[in-house]
């Protein structure tokens, strides 16, 4: 009987930790070349973090990991275990920029020009039914909405990357969309990911897996330079003097 329940009690561990290994959001926003930052300031925890005002942002559809990419596995397709997160054949998908209330400014989206943000209620597309956190979580919490239809992602390939917590993971089914991105006139601008299904429910990413640009480097950063300016000020006077 002890070996039996010991063996049930393994059994679930390993159910546990291969569907927590595999439960990874189905819709993640990742800047390329950006820094993954736990807490960036007071405003913005957990996201993909730059302060470029160009960059080329990601929207990714991650279907589930492709045992091509991992041999342990045993090859073919290998579907996430969770049951919680539901299968989709593909995904109309929105990007859901968000940016200060008190200032004026415009976001490019692969050249398309956009300076009409709205409140969050106001500017949800019909229909849709993001995740709560998406307008209760810093920085768009102190933010309004503008929400771009940006295409299609399907699941027929393996061209999904994992973008997870600062490690970027193997590449799995599903398909990522690459925009071109420059922001002007705003000190942030954060962007999350909203898609709808055939069976017309709504995905978003969740609040860990989102991205941020903001104008300036966060104050830490600041103060590392200022260390670094003070550092170098006897060479330069000594310089100066010589």
């Amino acid at each position: 009987m002890k070996k039996i329940t010991l063996l049930s009690l393994t059994t679930i561990v390993l159910l546990a930790a291969f569907s927590s290994a595999y439960a990874v959001p189905r819709l993640q926003t990742y800047i390329v070349d950006s820094e993954y930052a736990e807490r960036y300031s007071w405003i913005d925890s957990r996201s993909w973090v730059t302060n470029s005002q160009e960059f080329d942002l990601k929207v990714v559809g991650y279907w589930g990991v492709s045992a091509t990419t991992d041999s342990e596995l045993g090859g073919g397709y290998v579907p996430f275990v969770s049951n919680s997160i539901p299968t989709y054949d593909y995904m109309d998908c929105y990007l859901a920029i968000s940016v200060p209330w008190n200032e004026s400014g415009t976001v490019w989206i692969n050249g398309v020009e956009i300076n009409s943000f709205y409140t969050y209620g106001d500017a949800v597309p019909v229909g849709m039914l993001p995740d709560w956190s998406l307008r209760d979580m810093p920085p768009a919490l102190y933010g309004k909405f503008n929400f771009h239809n940006i295409g299609r992602i399907d699941n027929d390939q393996v061209g999904a990357w994992h973008y997870d917590h600062g490690i970027i993971g193997a590449a799995g089914w599903g398909d990522e969309i690459l925009m071109d991105v420059v922001v002007s006139g705003f000190d942030w601008a954060h962007f999350d990911a909203i898609g709808v299904d055939s069976k017309g429910r709504t995905y978003t990413n969740s609040y860990c897996h989102d991205s941020s640009y903001f104008a300036t480097p966060e104050p830490g950063t600041l103060s590392l330079l200022g260390l670094g300016l003070i550092g170098i000020a006897p060479l330069l006077r000594r310089k100066k003097v010589g």
